[in-house]
């Protein structure tokens, strides 16, 4: 360790605490990255001045806070299709999927309030499958989808208001949750049974399960699912619930997540 630190560049260390802090925290103001990393207000402005000329990072206009932006999980997405996150939680979705004969889904966390879907495996012998537009690259609705509150339910609590308050809250069907003190009542209840449900909120007659996967902080950094009429999964649903929490356990494990910081009963 000692000669490798011979070899780094003081700044360069500065640069990528700063990254993983905002990463970790999300939107964070000069003030609380200087409390959190103990770097002098001059440095801080210095480098994330340089980081958002480069695009990684923006500021939010109304409360000035720093963020990161989609370059930088277009760079991490590099890493993901050559066998990161994606690789590791594909064989669950094929496992799951070929099971039940459903439909299955992954997305990932890009930033506090926005996700996008990353992976998708559909059952190899089923022909009545329901599989709605869903496509890779799609944006997460947050209040209308399970893994949309997966998302939530699992954020760094400092993130969350600001991510209920940016949320549109457009009602798709007659159960779509358009109310903020509902979703919250919803969130506390995914926290404690380790799943999210979704009847009928964003299509109708369509049921989503989905369930978190979990980083070494038990924040969600990605979410997977299942989705099909819900007629179909009614049926299926305990057994669903089993698999995609035990799956969720595991990934969460694999990501970093120590077993007994669990926080699912």
């Amino acid at each position: 360790m000692a000669e490798h630190g011979a070899y780094m560049v003081n700044s360069v260390v500065k640069c990528f605490a700063i990254v993983e802090a905002l990463a970790s925290q999300g939107a964070s103001s000069l003030s609380s990255l200087k409390a959190a990393l103990g770097l002098d207000k001059a440095t801080l402005h210095r480098i994330l001045s340089t980081l958002k000329a480069l695009g990684y990072v923006k500021q939010n206009q109304s409360d000035q806070r720093y963020f990161l932006t989609l370059k930088m999980f277009q760079t991490g997405n590099m890493v993901v299709e050559r066998g990161g996150l994606k690789s590791i939680i594909r064989p669950y979705l094929e496992k799951i999927s070929n099971d039940f004969q459903e439909p299955l889904y992954a997305a990932v966390l890009i930033e506090p309030g926005q996700a996008v879907c990353i992976d998708k495996s559909e059952a190899e012998d089923d022909l009545q499958s329901f599989s709605p537009e869903i496509s890779i690259g799609d944006s997460v609705i947050f209040h209308a989808t399970a893994m949309g509150k997966c998302f939530l339910a699992f954020i760094n609590p400092e993130d969350l208001p600001l991510s209920m308050s940016g949320l549109s809250y457009e009602r798709f069907t007659p159960s779509t949750i358009v109310d903020p003190a509902m979703l919250e009542r919803d969130l506390e209840k995914i926290r404690h049974d380790g799943y999210a449900l979704e009847e009928g909120e964003r299509h109708a007659g369509v049921m989503c399960i989905a369930v978190p996967v979990l980083n070494s902080q038990g924040r969600a950094q990605a979410a997977i699912s299942v989705t099909g009429y819900a007629v179909r999964l009614m049926v299926k649903k305990e057994g669903l619930i089993r698999s995609l929490k035990d799956a969720s356990r595991e990934l969460s494990v694999i990501c970093g997540l120590e077993p007994e910081k669990w926080p699912i009963a």
